[in-house]
């Protein structure tokens, strides 16, 4: 391989004895090299928060029915005929008489009571993402000429 450097090329040389050609010259090299370089996409992931969410109790009222049997006591008289001489003299007395009557009454009353146990956890999602991106590289581009043509 020749080395040397190449510099710019005189139009004109100065031509010096028996014809020959006087001044740089540019060597011609036997094999050149090209380093080549391209872009390659690097992907990287960077966490960003995207939702806040708060857990509160709320309270909510509803109206519910529940039938419930309940008694009471009711007087009742009975009436019956008498037949003459049966009646005995202590059953006519003028004595008043008195009973007492019961009855069932609701008593309403609430109880809070835990009915149910809420947790609450996150969940990371993976999923694969295509994306898409425009990568540029250099290439070599060849030109030749024939000898004794300058390049243009």
């Amino acid at each position: 391989m020749i080395s040397g450097t190449v510099g710019p090329v005189d139009p004109h040389p100065a031509a010096g004895p028996a014809g020959r050609v006087e001044g740089p010259t540019v060597p011609t090299p036997a094999s050149a090299r090209v380093l080549l370089s391209a872009e390659r996409a690097r992907l990287t992931t960077v966490a960003v928060p995207v939702e806040r969410v708060r857990l509160r109790k709320v309270v909510v009222s509803r109206e519910e029915t529940i039938t419930v049997t309940v008694r009471r006591e009711e007087l009742r008289i009975v009436r019956e005929d008498v037949a003459p001489g049966e009646a005995s003299p202590t059953e006519s007395s003028a004595m008043p008489f008195e009973v007492v009557l019961h009855e069932e009454r609701l008593d309403v009353d609430r109880v809070v009571v835990p009915v149910e146990r809420v947790r609450v956890s996150v969940d990371r999602i993976v999923e694969d993402v295509d994306v898409s991106t425009t990568l540029r590289h250099e290439r070599v581009d060849v030109t030749r000429e024939p000898a004794g043509r300058p390049f243009l």
